[in-house]
């Protein structure tokens, strides 16, 4: 490796939220030079004022990110978890757009920012949720193969890994795919970069061993360890390269993606495309930590679940469940279908519904209402696994959603029983405590509980990017030259 080329890291931040990144990576070597955060549907911008509250405002954005492509200045490391909604598991087929749809889109002006910066960022890291290595549905995998070809094209190496939290003892389950792109040299003048090189010294088998695995034989001491690695250790056999799936010409379909949870990607010096792709394991030797470990013990009151009806609730939603549904877009023709009863199908739906009840649920596919709709096809089978309730706290949590905060009965809200008999569900501290944020990071003046869940099932898990922050330092202050 080559002497330090500066003695700060200049970064850019992009989709801030409440400053996941930042947390993990700001110090004395790491400098933000600018941060971006817009959310269209929240006209007060909460992640925003936690942001301003928590850090020097005055390069910190609130606008569309397609408004500030031309705004952002010189930097080294372009971070950012680009709002994952097109890919989340939470979204149905029906429903999906992939790298198309709106929210996909918003990969483009990240595109921009690289391809148009007068020095292109030495490292660009990028989160999002492990199912973008698999859509959309009818062609999984394209649009991570989209993504990874631009950053090919634009003279970047990039290497990927898909990280549950919980496995390298952080109290939270969350699984999210890490992107790191490594610019490249190149005699192409268009990209304006230094002499410096970033990644691998050489893509051959044994060297790409050591740095996707830190695996490789003592006489081979000198091949260098990605930051990957480093700081999230695995087992895993690379196998051979591969060639880069063509984006116009490879065969994708709706079976299976060529893309690993491991993987890394490359042009050589004829313009063709290689990867390396491969299933790896987790290796932590270190202490796990639980969801009982974050606890409070001075809780809000608020946040006890005393009523039995609701309980019972909870039991049932949480438990296995074995129902049907009908679409909103045909209500009007469940409506009609009465047959001798004194109220239509879609009452029979709604009142099923409403129960959580699982006996009504099995008499109600012996009503006639029912078996003309199913004749009609208006009706589909819906099923789910019991889950655990209350959740164990002897365990990581589950990953939290958007929605964790709220006094409704909710399948995905976590349920705690905090004294033997008595329930509660888990307040905004403890969710910035699962995702590793300092202790009120999200309490500000005006915001509401409901909406700190929602930052908060947003968020990143800090540790992750602690973990990362000094093998990415490394690595940038000592470009290969």
């Amino acid at each position: 490796m080559g002497t330090a080329t500066t003695s700060q890291i200049k970064v850019v931040e992009l989709f801030a939220g409440v400053g996941g990144f930042r947390i993990g990576l700001e110090n004395e070597i790491f400098k933000f030079v600018f941060s971006n955060q817009w959310e269209p549907s929240d006209g007060r911008q909460w992640a925003s004022k936690v942001d301003e509250s928590r850090f020097n405002s005055e390069e910190h954005i609130i606008e569309d990110i397609h408004t500030v492509t031309k705004m952002v200045p010189d930097h080294d490391l372009l971070v950012g978890g680009f709002p994952c909604q097109d890919y989340s598991v939470a979204r149905t087929i029906s429903g999906e757009m992939g790298i198309e749809g709106e929210k996909g889109k918003l990969w483009t002006p990240i595109k921009e920012i690289i391809r148009d910066a007068k020095i292109r960022p030495k490292l660009v890291l990028l989160e999002n949720v492990p199912r973008l290595l698999n859509s959309p549905s009818k062609h999984r995998g394209l649009n991570f193969a989209v993504i990874v070809n631009d950053f090919m094209t634009m003279g970047y190496d990039v290497e990927w890994r898909v990280i549950k939290a919980s496995e390298y003892g952080m109290p939270q389950q969350r699984r999210r795919i890490f992107i790191i792109a490594y610019r490249r040299p190149t005699n192409n003048s268009y990209y304006r970069n230094g002499p410096e090189r970033f990644g691998p010294k050489s893509r051959c088998n044994g060297p790409m061993k050591k740095w996707l695995t830190g695996k490789g034989k003592p006489e081979n001491s000198h091949w260098d360890e990605g930051p990957l690695s480093k700081a999230f250790p695995i087992i895993g056999e690379i196998g051979k390269r591969q060639k880069f799936p063509s984006i116009s010409e490879f065969a994708w379909n709706s079976k299976s993606s060529p893309f690993s949870k491991s993987g890394y990607a490359w042009k050589d010096n004829k313009r063709n495309s290689w990867l390396y792709s491969f299933n790896s394991n987790p290796v932590f030797e270190g202490v796990y930590q639980t969801l009982g470990d974050i606890l409070v013990d001075d809780f809000d009151l608020d946040f006890v679940i005393s009523d039995e009806e609701k309980l019972r609730m909870y039991a049932y939603i949480k438990g296995e469940q074995k129902e049907w549904r009908i679409r909103k877009s045909e209500r009007h023709l469940a409506e009609k279908i009465i047959d001798n009863h004194d109220s239509s199908l879609w009452d029979l739906y709604q009142n099923c519904t409403k129960s959580y009840d699982t006996e009504k649920w099995r008499k109600s596919r012996l009503d006639s209402r029912y078996k003309i709709g199913l004749e009609d096809e208006l009706i589909y089978n819906y099923t789910a696994g019991a889950m655990a309730f209350p959740d164990s706290l002897d365990k990581a949590s589950r990953t939290i959603v958007t929605a964790e905060i709220g006094r409704s009965v909710s399948r995905m809200r976590h349920v705690i029983e905090y004294k033997k008999g008595k329930f509660r569900r888990l307040m905004p501290i403890e969710l910035e405590r699962l995702n590793q944020f300092p202790d009120n990071w999200t309490n500000i003046e005006g915001i509401t509980d409901s909406k700190r869940g929602f930052l908060m099932g947003n968020a990143l898990v800090v540790g992750i990017v602690k973990h990362l922050a000094e093998p990415l330092a490394t690595l940038i202050l000592k470009g290969d030259e």
